[in-house]
């Protein structure tokens, strides 16, 4: 009787199944290794980028009336060599929900192939800083206003059956209500009856609207299925602060912009402080007739004024005659005569300063210590 020895098999069997486990355990470790080694080359890129972005916010320009700013324009500087997206941005530690920005021709940025829809960025739609380059973001304090008067669209109610029943329409060629201003406030549609003549539909009782467009005719109302209608978006409107921002010209301004990095960059920006000093002066004149005389002028003198933080740009002065503006901040230059005031003839005389500085801001007289009054 022959027996076989099945042992050796089983040994290689088993030597075997060891390699093959010991080659996935291999493979598998390779894996978790090169993942491990990827997740790190990422991270250090990641690190890389965050360390080497590098904003500044190099000035600002901000318009209003006399005693508040009504828009602050601000210019970001980007000294790396990769572009940077803008988060948010904040002014006075209150951030803006929307706001636009210009090209480097000074040009707001426009949608392409509308170029009657500037883009309104927030944070869903990020301004970009080109590398090595600059942006100019402007900051509305009140609201973006956009002029879309030129987008209508006839109501189709052909689908409108039964006038027991609201009608539902959704506009078609309103590029506004989708990709561009996704957002809006539609509070400022109107919607014209052309079977009647163009009349003017009001909203009470007549019709509804939604954030994105959608209109609802109601049965309750006096729109049927046997007119015509067209719908005219006459402005759009954008929140820009909650609520809408004071800020008064003597107050400090401070920009705060995040990146998509999470990087901040921050600078605040203080008013140059005006000072002003009034001399009299008496000078000597000859007539052609040999007769002498003399007269008394003025001289503005600012040469005291200062900023906290850079330095003075422009001085303008005004000038009031028993409240007639002789110089309406038309009168420029750090010492100045004001040649146009007669004081012989001049009473109640009040004088203030306008002084700018190197980074925009801009600082009066009459809202620090109030004007010059000369009776």
């Amino acid at each position: 009787m022959m027996y076989h020895d099945e042992s050796g098999i089983s040994v290689i069997i088993g030597t075997l199944m060891l390699i093959l486990i010991t080659i996935i355990a291999a493979s598998g470790l390779a894996l978790m290794v090169s993942g491990m080694q990827k997740e790190a080359m990422e991270r250090e890129s990641h690190l890389a980028a965050v360390e080497s972005e590098n904003l500044r916010i190099i000035s600002i320009d901000p318009s209003g009336n006399d005693t508040q700013w009504g828009s602050v324009n601000v210019t970001i500087m980007n000294l790396n060599t990769a572009d940077s997206r803008i988060t948010a941005i904040s002014l006075n530690g209150v951030h803006a929900r929307n706001y636009m920005a210009k090209d480097a021709s000074g040009d707001l940025d426009y949608y392409s192939g509308y170029p009657s829809c500037p883009v309104v960025y927030n944070f869903k739609k990020r301004v970009i800083v080109p590398a090595t380059s600059s942006k100019e973001i402007c900051l509305n304090l009140t609201e973006i206003v956009i002029n879309t008067s030129d987008t209508s669209e006839e109501i189709d109610v052909s689908g409108w059956d039964d006038n027991s029943t609201n009608h539902t329409f959704t506009p078609l060629n309103q590029p506004y209500t989708r990709a561009m201003y996704p957002n809006v406030n539609y509070s400022n549609e109107k919607i014209f009856n052309l079977t009647d003549g163009y009349s003017l539909v009001e909203r009470d009782n007549n019709y509804t609207t939604d954030n994105i467009g959608t209109i609802t005719l109601l049965v309750d109302g006096n729109m049927t299925n046997t007119s015509n209608y067209i719908i005219n978006y006459t402005t759009t409107r954008f929140d820009t602060f909650p609520p809408p921002l004071s800020v008064r010209r003597n107050e400090p301004l401070t920009i705060e912009v995040i990146t998509s990095l999470i990087n901040i960059f921050k600078r605040a920006f203080m008013p140059p402080v005006p000072l002003a000093e009034v001399q009299f002066e008496t000078e000597r004149m000859v007539d052609s007739g040999g007769n002498v005389s003399y007269r008394d002028y003025l001289i503005l003198d600012a040469s005291e004024s200062f900023d906290p933080d850079g330095s003075i740009t422009e001085y303008r002065w005004a000038v009031w005659n028993n409240s007639t503006p002789i110089y309406d901040y038309n009168l420029t230059g750090m010492k100045v005569r004001p040649v146009k005031l007669n004081l012989s003839t001049s009473h109640n005389i009040e004088i203030d300063l306008e002084v700018r500085d190197d980074t925009g801001m801009v600082s009066r007289l009459s809202q620090r210590s109030g004007n010059i009054t000369i009776l």
